[in-house]
């Protein structure tokens, strides 16, 4: 009985420490994303409806620099650079030989935004963090809006081992965006060239400095 008695001892308190390690999936995504100070991956973004089949697909290659500093320079089907130093928001077309800047607003910042600069704190107070996968060497999170006015209804970010392979929003339309990452490269030196713009001469350039 004693035996009986010290074993069952000895797996509550294993119970309540593996209890007290184990990490919410907030706290896993964070740990995570953590690691990201410097991410490029090529991409292919796929956009459907939920009126119809038909889909919109874009590719090109993605850079992010932590604090805020991001660049997504889409190939195809049409050229567009989206640049940001973490003050402020290039858009520039060179088919219509047009560029867009914005401030970066901190407090309307996305949820893609939030994911993107690793800001799960911000993220888990907008959104439930779930996770329907934990495996060896695969992840999924699925985050849902605690409020109705969110931009999305849906997220879900999928890891292979350790690194995003995937993200899909759905917005509150039902619409989806599926972004498909290769290639990732983690924590590599980039120069610091690649999140500044320069609009080229003759560009139409629009300037909303309202924040």
């Amino acid at each position: 009985m004693k035996k009986v008695m010290k074993w069952c001892a000895v797996l509550g308190i294993s119970l309540m420490a593996m209890g007290a390690q184990a990490e919410t999936p907030a706290e896993s995504l964070k740990s995570l994303l953590q690691g990201y100070e410097r991410f490029s991956a090529r991409f292919e973004q796929v956009t459907r409806s939920e009126q119809n089949n038909r889909s919109e697909v874009s590719k090109g290659e993605m850079k992010i620099a932590r604090p805020g500093q991001f660049r997504w320079e889409t190939e195809s089907p049409f050229p567009q650079l989206i640049v940001s130093d973490g003050s402020y928001l290039w858009i520039y077309d060179p088919d219509l030989e047009q560029a867009t800047r914005k401030p970066v607003d901190a407090s309307q910042s996305n949820a893609a935004a939030l994911i993107l600069n690793g800001n799960v704190a911000e993220l888990a107070e907008k959104y439930d963090i779930e996770m329907p996968i934990k495996e060896e060497n695969e992840a999924l999170y699925e985050l849902l809006p605690k409020q109705t006015q969110s931009s999305f209804q849906r997220i879900r970010l999928f890891f292979t081992n350790g690194v995003m392979s995937e993200l899909m929003l759905q917005d509150l339309l039902g619409q989806q965006t599926v972004i498909l990452l290769k290639d990732a490269v983690i924590n590599e030196p980039m120069d610091e060239a690649l999140f500044q713009f320069t609009p080229p001469e003759g560009t139409d350039v629009i300037l909303s400095d309202e924040a």
